[in-house]
């Protein structure tokens, strides 16, 4: 089949996937992005690849190829994707959470996710910082740490080899639309880049885009804040997992705006520590909120008392693309011919970023998909825009 010239909006982990998918298909691709190559919400987070968060449904399956299409990209990438396959622990503080959680894991399980549920004393056998009053956890060992800056600004460069053109500083203004199809873009300042297909892949910043093309997608940001603290010996292996309190499970799907607090810790390529996690839906707000840090960092302690003494090193906020069925939107309008949606990833977008990129590539290109588009339908929200 004939290619279409194709525009990438947004070069974060997404879209500089798509870009790199697309490049080496033969198609030519221009990627624009507002800023730098991922320099939003892509740069920002822990860089986790977990399917260990996940329950029975389509962001699980998605999940599962996308922990497997961390291959190809260490295959492509090496060191500098940074890459560590250290497993997570799913612990909980909470006897109603641990109630549910055999069950869950047993989901986890049928979908060919190798989980295994520990009591307190076996989980402190692989995690022995982790003192706090446990019932119990699920250790999920598949799951991964990445560098998902470093692999964004690689594969953009990379896409460029194959003969993409990146451009940064661009804002794109406008999708132009002709008869029900794509035409292109208009850049700030008025260039128009016209194309047969557009690819919005601008995080938290795609909704206006899709909606000026005449796609309703009720995306809005939802802001995250993270503390680093420094240990007195940077050591990668001073926390052995990514460790999550299940409540964090309850956070992510509940669709209240107001603030959620959980507990995520885990140690950095440089050997400090991490600590998150909250959830808020305040617009593009990224004020770090010193209180909202110390309340992270307290109850992360109650998990891992060594904590409380460590000295903070930075904080810092990001914006994750929210929808609100909690699954990304992915895939051709229907609406408009030539319009791919590729956001709505909430706080799962470095997991899903390459596999959505691979399947965004292998539908313009008239490739069988690795995935069925049907639940993740950018349309499916336009009926209830009515």
């Amino acid at each position: 089949m004939t290619l279409p010239d194709v525009v990438v909006v947004g070069a974060g982990i997404v879209g500089a996937s798509a870009a790199w998918e697309l490049a080496g298909r033969g198609a030519q691709v221009t990627l624009v992005d507002a800023g730098e190559v991922s320099g939003g919400t892509t740069g920002l987070g822990e860089g986790n690849v977990l399917c260990s968060d996940k329950d029975a449904g389509p962001e699980l399956e998605l999940a599962r190829l996308g922990l497997a299409r961390y291959d190809a990209i260490e295959a492509e990438l090496g060191e500098v994707a940074r890459i560590r396959r250290k497993g997570a622990l799913i612990v909980h503080p909470r006897e109603d959470t641990w109630a549910a959680e055999p069950a869950r894991a047993a989901r986890l399980r049928a979908a060919g996710v190798e989980a295994e549920l520990l009591d307190p004393e076996a989980v402190r056998a692989v995690e022995p910082g982790l003192t706090g009053a446990l019932h119990g956890a699920t250790r999920v060992p598949g799951d991964l740490q990445c560098d998902p800056r470093a692999i964004a600004r690689a594969l953009a460069a990379a896409a460029a080899r194959l003969g993409a053109r990146v451009r940064t500083h661009c804002r794109v203004e406008h999708v132009q639309v002709d008869g029900g199809r794509v035409a292109g873009v208009r850049l700030a300042g008025g260039e128009v880049l016209g194309a047969g297909a557009v690819v919005v892949a601008a995080g938290p910043w795609s909704r206006e885009l899709c909606e000026d093309a005449g796609v309703p997608l009720p995306l809005e940001p939802r802001k995250g804040q993270l503390v680093q603290l420094a240990l007195p010996a940077p050591d990668p292996d001073a926390i052995r997992h990514k460790v999550v309190d299940g409540s964090y499970l309850l956070s992510v799907v509940d669709p209240g705006s107001g603030l959620q607090l959980s507990s995520v810790v885990e140690t950095t390529w440089e050997g400090h520590v991490v600590v998150g996690s909250s959830r808020e839906r305040r617009g593009f707000d990224l004020t770090v909120d010193e209180a909202v840090g110390a309340a992270m960092v307290e109850r992360a302690a109650t998990l891992f008392p060594a904590l409380a003494g460590l000295r903070r090193m930075r904080a810092w906020a990001g914006l994750r693309p929210w929808l609100p069925d909690h699954l990304p939107a992915i895939g051709p309008s229907e609406r408009v011919a030539g319009l791919w949606v590729a956001t709505g990833h909430e706080g799962a977008g470095v997991a899903l970023g390459p596999i959505t990129g691979l399947l965004v590539a292998q539908g313009l290109c008239g490739e069988p998909a690795a995935f069925d588009f049907a639940p993740l339908r950018p349309d499916r929200f336009a009926r209830v825009a009515g």
